[in-house]
C-alpha cells in the first residue's frame, strides 16, 4: 500500500494504472475462473472446504480490488517508487511460483522438474525480503519495506492462481497427463468428469491460499522484515 507522506504536494500526481489495471484484470480473471469452475463442475461446491474457499477468496478479491482502486493514485514520488518497484517484484514473484506450479505439478514424475520446482520455491520466498531490504536501505523506512511487499503479493498472488488454474484445466484436459490426482479412500471408480472436477477444486484452492495467505499477507510481512534488516545496513 502506498505510505503517506507529509511532504505529499498536490504539483506531483502519479497515476499508476497499468498497476491497477493488471490487478483488476487478474482479480476480474479469477472471479470468471472459479465461476465458470463451479459452473462446469457443480460437484466442487460439494466440499464441506467450499464455504471457507469460497468466502476467503471473495474476501481476498474484494481487498486487492478496493487496493488496486484506492491505492494506485499517489502525490509523493516516494509513493510512486513504493507500487513501482512493487509491480516489478511482483511479477518476478509471480513467475517464480508458475515455475514451481509447472515443475511440481506438470514435471512431477522427473527428478529435474522436482528440484526446479524447489528452487523456484525458495526464490519466491526470498524475493520479498530482498524486495523490502532494498527499499527500505534506499529510504530508511521499515513500512515502505512492508509497503512493497504488499504491491509485490498482490501482483504475485493473481499471477500465481491464474497459472494454478491454467494448469488445473490443462492436466485435466490432456488424458494421460501427469498431474492428475486421485480421491483417497474413494471406494468406486470416478468418472471422467468426477476425477477432472475434484482436481480441478483442488487446483483452485491452492490458488486461494496463494492469494490470501502467500500473497499480500506472506510478502508484506517478509517485506516488513527485509525492511528490518536494510534499514539496519543503511544505518552502520
Amino acid at each position: 500500500m502506498a505510505v503517506p507522506n507529509a511532504q505529499s504536494s498536490p504539483m506531483f500526481v502519479q497515476d499508476h494504472s497499468l498497476l491497477r489495471t493488471g490487478i483488476l484484470g487478474g482479480v476480474g480473471v479469477c472471479l470468471l475462473t472459479v465461476a465458470y469452475s463451479i459452473h462446469r463442475y457443480p460437484a466442487i461446491v460439494s466440499s464441506p472446504r467450499t464455504p471457507t474457499f469460497l468466502s476467503l477468496f471473495l474476501a481476498g478479491v474484494l481487498w486487492y480490488a478496493f487496493a488496486a482502486i484506492r491505492w494506485t493514485r499517489v502525490t509523493t514520488r516516494e509513493d510512486s517508487a513504493v507500487l513501482r518497484h512493487g509491480g516489478r517484484w511482483g511479477v518476478l514473484i509471480g513467475l517464480a511460483w508458475t515455475v514451481e506450479v509447472a515443475g511440481g505439478n506438470v514435471i512431477v514424475p522427473h527428478e529435474f522438474g522436482a528440484a526446479i520446482g524447489v528452487l523456484a520455491v525458495v526464490a519466491a520466498a526470498i524475493m520479498p525480503v530482498i524486495a523490502g531490504a532494498t527499499e527500505a536501505a534506499r529510504t530508511g523506512q521499515i513500512r515502505r519495506g512492508a509497503s512493497v511487499g504488499f504491491w509485490s503479493g498482490a501482483v504475485s498472488g493473481v499471477i500465481t492462481f491464474i497459472a494454478l488454474a491454467g494448469v488445473g484445466y490443462l492436466v485435466t484436459s490432456v488424458p494421460g497427463f501427469p498431474g492428475v490426482e486421485v480421491p483417497r479412500n474413494v471406494v468406486r471408480a470416478l468418472t471422467a468428469n468426477e476425477l477432472a472436477g475434484f482436481n480441478i477444486g483442488d487446483y483452485l484452492a491452492g490458488g486461494v491460499s496463494h492469494l490470501v495467505i502467500i500473497g499480500a499477507p506472506f510478502c508484506s510481512a517478509a517485506g516488513a522484515f527485509g525492511g528490518v534488516m536494510g534499514r539496519a545496513l543503511r544505518s552502520e
